[in-house]
């Protein structure tokens, strides 16, 4: 019998991952956060339409006792003085220095990119970075040469896939579920009741200040309750993508 794996994914490096964190950690669940190494400390707000975050507008000109079409929730950048101690204890990977769109850079911004946020972040952390998640989920076709010489393992879309196999090309790595999907906690009991002889891979997405846009389908009781409704499966390995990968490719023992 196969067996089951689940992480979180997590962008940007935000003020919200410090609350993330402690909710992962009473729940015992593992997860990946894709920092941006030349955006640390940089503070926007995020302003939505339904549950999708659409534009940002500097802290620094934002009024928030003013009169908005959009509800905003701060997107509030970790400092780099803060984020070692921050994400101690669990995988951090690149989403570029800058959060740039790969698909629109020339091929010298890209390496640029690319390989800068890996070595930062390397050097930041230490240990050798090898995760990546795609800025806007896009550039995966003209960035696969770069992360490959960047010594990436792994590449993270934002488009959804069906099923729980492992993903064939892991450059390529669509997600099981964005949390603000309605069919969220569906898609997780289909994951918890499949039995096969082959490991399975739930990948849940998020960003921290989505949780703080209160809506029906992107909260932190929903947070909560998806990691409750994970750590009372004792069949399912909670980990980051890292070591999801390194299990199955059977270069990390299972504890």
């Amino acid at each position: 019998m196969g067996k089951k794996f689940f992480a979180w994914s997590f962008d940007d490096g935000l003020e919200q991952d410090k609350k993330i964190i402690e909710i992962l950690k009473d729940y015992g669940l593992g997860a990946t956060f894709h920092l941006n190494s030349g955006l640390f400390g940089d503070k926007t707000y995020e302003g939505r339409i339904g549950n999708l975050g659409m534009t940002e507008k500097p802290a620094a000109s934002f009024r928030s006792s003013g009169f908005h079409l959009l509800s905003y929730a701060p997107h509030f950048r970790i400092p780099e003085d803060e984020v070692a101690q921050v994400y101690e204890g669990y995988e951090v990977a690149s989403h570029t220095c800058r959060h740039v769109n790969l698909a629109r850079c020339k091929e010298e911004e890209r390496q640029k990119e690319i390989a800068d946020d890996v070595k930062t972040l390397s050097e930041k952390f230490g240990y050798p970075v090898v995760g990546f998640a795609y800025p806007y989920g896009a550039g995966a076709k003209e960035s696969r040469e770069v992360l490959k010489a960047a010594g990436m393992k792994y590449a993270r879309l934002a488009r959804t896939r069906e099923g729980f196999k492992f993903p064939e090309d892991p450059l390529a790595m669509p997600l099981s579920c964005w949390h603000i999907s309605p069919k969220t906690f569906d898609l997780l009991n289909a994951f918890f009741q499949t039995e096969s002889d082959e490991d399975l891979f739930f990948l849940m997405f998020a960003h921290g200040y989505e949780f703080d846009f209160a809506t029906d389908e992107s909260n932190w009781s929903k947070f909560q309750r998806i990691c409750e409704m994970v750590a009372r499966h004792d069949d399912v390995i909670s980990c980051s993508i890292r070591d999801a990968f390194l299990y199955h490719e059977g270069k990390k023992e299972l504890q």
